[in-house]
């Protein structure tokens, strides 16, 4: 099997600001917001052909864009979670608590109804820190299996072509050129680490009808080969070189839009997450295994409620509502992805200064708190046992900045 081989300085080429997020702060570690206008409308912009940040979440806008665009943005996000675990005291993670998510977008529409686009963004990231002795039921045997840090960094590089099928259709392909720049997944005595690259495809579809607009977009699953080490010094063994294989899961959006007047639209999106493809990562090194992780999650449906609101002709207001279940279930729950179900409320604006446009958001997230109470015991296996017997806390908010020019 041949595996894309994707050169890291065309990452700093393509845009060299651009730092991968690191955090979770949708359902699992998914970071669905791509674009600046989508964190203002909670990410319900599947069937928008009026927003230029509308073409990160379905290509087919491309074709109902004129001319050629360039978009850069920026999500600062501030990010807290805390753990009371069972015969232990409250501990804030240790890791970083505040990153930007940067987003690119350049796009071109000809005269013949093909358009191109390419896309970079960060569409999954995670990260989780624990200070050691914070899990109280790993002390002794199983103080090797006490998690540290977990973390994922990786870059999306998305190139689309669209046809205007005519002037109300459209279809989009594109690629997704998965890059982990980082998985770290440390415990407290054995440091874990790799990178590598996966390569998948998307589609999308948008037809306008009369007050009514429809969009689909499909995201395949992606696997990624992973290479890096094991360190185990820490334990008195050796280094030895690890693989293992992380595939991120299929997303499938469907929005359906309605303008009731002209000044204002209206957009109801459904997301449907695979999550089941996360299901064990398993770390080898040339000679056997290494160590495991057991996950089984369940695919999920992410409800998106969105608003734009025009109130001249420069001045755009967005806002919106998401509803976020976890995919996580209590049976397999790790505190490296400490996840809960979450609401999403988000406000932002848009201003037109000739071929100039700057937008700005401000997202909450409401994590609810997750108290896991097993009776399995603890083992090789920590996942779904009462070494993670706890409440879980966190909290997340999100302020965006991006400007786009038209030419």
């Amino acid at each position: 099997m041949h595996h894309l081989r994707l050169n890291k300085k065309f990452l700093a080429t393509a845009l060299v600001c651009f730092m991968p997020v690191s955090l979770t702060h949708a359902n699992g570690f998914r970071v669905p917001e791509v674009s600046v206008a989508g964190t203002a409308a909670a990410n319900a912009l599947v069937a928008n052909t009026e927003e230029l940040g509308a073409i990160p979440y379905n290509p087919a806008a491309i074709s109902f864009h004129e001319g050629k665009n360039v978009m850069l943005g920026f999500n600062s996000v501030s990010y807290d979670h805390a753990v009371t675990p069972d015969g232990g005291t409250r501990t804030e993670g240790t890791g970083e608590n505040s990153f930007l998510i940067p987003n690119f977008m350049a796009s071109a529409l000809g005269d013949n109804g093909v358009g191109f686009a390419l896309l970079i963004n960060s569409p999954f990231g995670l990260e989780t820190q624990y200070p050691d002795e914070t899990f109280p039921v790993f002390a002794g045997v199983l103080d090797r299996l006490e998690p540290e840090t977990s973390r994922i960094k990786m870059v999306n590089i998305n190139p689309n072509i669209s046809y205007k099928i005519d002037e109300n259709s459209s279809v989009a392909f594109g690629l997704d050129f998965y890059d982990v720049i980082d998985l770290t997944f440390n415990t407290q005595n054995i440091k874990i680490n790799g990178s590598g690259n996966g390569m998948g495809f998307n589609i999308g579809y948008l037809h306008k009808y009369e007050s009514f607009n429809l969009g689909v977009s499909y995201r395949s699953e992606v696997k990624t080969d992973l290479t890096g080490q094991f360190d185990a010094r820490g334990i008195g063994s050796s280094v030895v070189g690890a693989q293992a294989a992380l595939t991120f899961p299929s997303m499938l959006q469907i929005g359906v839009r309605f303008q009731p007047i002209e000044s204002l639209g209206i957009e109801f999106d459904v997301e449907h997450t695979g999550w089941s493809s996360f299901n064990t990562i398993n770390i080898n090194s040339s000679t056997g295994p290494l160590t495991s992780s057991t996950n089984r999650w369940k695919n999920t449906l992410t409800y998106r409620l969105g608003f734009t609101y025009k109130i001249n002709p420069s001045t755009r207001l967005l806002f919106g509502y998401s509803y976020d279940p976890t995919p996580q279930p209590d049976e397999y729950f790790s505190a490296r992805v400490p996840d809960a179900d979450r609401q999403l409320f988000s406000i932002g604006a848009s201003h037109q200064f000739s071929s100039w446009k700057l937008e700005y958001s401000y997202m909450y997230v409401d994590v609810d708190d997750r108290v896991i109470n097993s009776s399995t015991a603890a083992g090789a296996e920590p996942n779904g046992t009462l070494a993670y017997n706890g409440k879980y806390e966190s909290e997340v908010s999100l302020i965006g900045v991006s400007i786009s020019k038209t030419f």
